[in-house]
């Protein structure tokens, strides 16, 4: 899973004990997801201290929003990576350290995946469907969708084959349909049989079983 690195304390567990002061919490969280921050960061820098110095620098930022009660509750790593790719988007701008492979959202300012997805959308119902889905299927869409990883990029950092990134991905869209549709609830004007009805629309297509929210 996302956050089960090893066998410690899930991340949600340590985001809301590091929140409450306790040091080693934070401690754990960087050495939990250090490393593969480093190989995603290799996409972006050539120098091993430069990847280091983008990682403990991205963990600097978010543990500051954490430590002030902002940022994720739980699966910590989406967010770094994302503050990565910002902060790697502020050094090649300023001087020219960088040159990320793949397109780098245009601010230096630190985001979670979600707002950014919620950014670039005017939608209020795909804004509402989209926080109905598990951290996982929202972590799949963003980084599928929004930043066009592959597959095979991805696998390595979800822990999963290639082909279980798809079937995720997959899941996850049509999570995301029906959580839209279910969120079309909007009373129409001599229709007072219909409401139950347009609650039920997005559970009657075909989609992932509650199983699959996983």
């Amino acid at each position: 899973m996302w956050d089960a690195v090893d066998d410690g304390p899930p991340d949600a567990r340590l985001i809301a004990e590091f929140r409450r002061g306790d040091a080693d919490a934070g401690d754990l969280l960087f050495r939990r997801h250090a490393e593969p921050l480093r190989r995603i960061a290799a996409g972006w820098v050539s120098q091993p201290a430069e990847r280091d110095d983008l990682v403990a620098e991205a963990f600097a930022c978010v543990l500051s929003v954490l430590r002030t009660g902002g940022g994720p509750r739980e699966n910590l790593r989406p967010y770094l990576v994302v503050t990565m790719r910002n902060l790697a988007a502020r050094w090649s701008r300023q001087h020219g350290r960088v040159e990320p492979h793949a397109v780098v959202p245009g601010t230096g300012e630190t985001e979670g995946a979600d707002d950014l997805v919620l950014r670039r959308s005017t939608d209020e119902l795909v804004r509402s469907a989209f926080h109905t889905l598990p951290a996982r299927w929202r972590m799949v869409l963003w980084s599928t969708i929004a930043e066009g990883h592959t597959a095979a990029e991805l696998a390595p950092v979800l822990g999963v084959s290639p082909n279980g990134v798809a079937a995720l991905a997959g899941r996850a869209r049509a999570g995301l349909r029906q959580a839209y549709l279910q969120a079309q609830r909007l009373p129409a004007a001599g229709e007072r049989s219909c409401p139950e009805a347009r609650s039920r629309l997005g559970s009657w297509l075909p989609g992932p079983s509650h199983q699959d929210r996983a």
